[in-house]
């Protein structure tokens, strides 16, 4: 029975004893050029850096590997607390704030990264976010985060109330009776929707070639239902080949993993 990917509880004990590991590589040549490519984009003389959340941090090294690239981009003086990097696990976030202070005490470049504790599939814990973490975000990288999040069961609504979205709200309360069903990485996107400016983009990397269905798909359950492609578009999917850890002069199959690139509509 493979492990439960969607449960907090998995992850606390997991993370327990675990201090370093990297879901589909660290993100170096698969997400980052992405980001590299967006903040470029954006950056001028005077310009304010982007805001960055970072889904499900965890203990990979991509948070470190950000702030390299933020340092690379804007400079040694970039405030370093406009990446935000996020997990449900409160031991994890607490852990990781501790080595964010130890880092400050020594003269780290910035006022260092923020660590926040979020489960992203609460809204009663992000409604607020963006009022108290400095704003809406520019971007939202994420590394098998929302792989994990598949691994759950598909939500269901049928009342309003005040721990639910207010777009799901709207609709319960305008179709007494029926009940909202989504998949939990579609719910997902629409709460990442609220925190992110439009224009912004949203860079997953996963290994499924169809992680993001309701996305791409011409699929219709209820037209005047919330769905993410509302709020989301899929702008490219690129392919990379994953690293396998084989010796050169073993033969292994080739394993592809895939970066997403989701723009929020304007």
């Amino acid at each position: 029975m493979p492990p439960d990917y969607e449960l907090q509880s998995y992850w606390k004990t997991r993370f327990e004893g675990e201090q370093h590991f990297e879901w589909l590589g660290d993100g170096k040549d698969t997400v980052l050029p992405h980001v590299r490519a967006f903040l470029e984009s954006r950056a001028s003389p005077g310009s304010s850096p982007a805001r960055l959340l970072h889904i499900g941090a965890g203990t990979s090294s991509l948070s470190e590997r950000l702030r390299e690239l933020y340092i690379s981009v804007y400079g040694n003086g970039v405030d370093e607390g406009v990446i935000v990097n996020a997990d449900f696990v409160e031991e994890l976030v607490a852990r990781k704030r501790a080595a964010e202070e130890a880092r400050r005490v020594v003269g780290g470049p910035g006022e260092g990264m923020s660590w926040v504790r979020m489960d992203a599939l609460e809204w009663q814990e992000l409604d607020g976010f963006v009022d108290t973490n400095g704003g809406l975000f520019d971007l939202v990288v994420e590394k098998s985060t929302s792989d994990a999040i598949s691994c759950g069961e598909d939500l269901s609504y049928s009342l309003p109330g005040p721990g639910l979205h207010p777009v799901f709200n709207d609709y319960l309360k305008t179709h007494e009776g029926r009940t909202l069903t989504l998949s939990p990485v579609e719910v997902l996107a629409i709460h990442l929707a609220s925190l992110v400016r439009p224009g912004g983009l949203w860079v997953a990397l996963t290994f499924s070639t169809n992680r993001f269905p309701f996305l791409s798909a011409a699929e219709a359950v209820d037209g005047s239902s919330p769905r993410a492609t509302d709020y989301w578009s899929l702008e490219n999917v690129v392919t990379v080949d994953a690293p396998t850890g084989a010796q050169s002069n073993v033969h292994a199959p080739v394993v592809q993993h895939y970066v997403y690139l989701m723009r929020r509509k304007i």
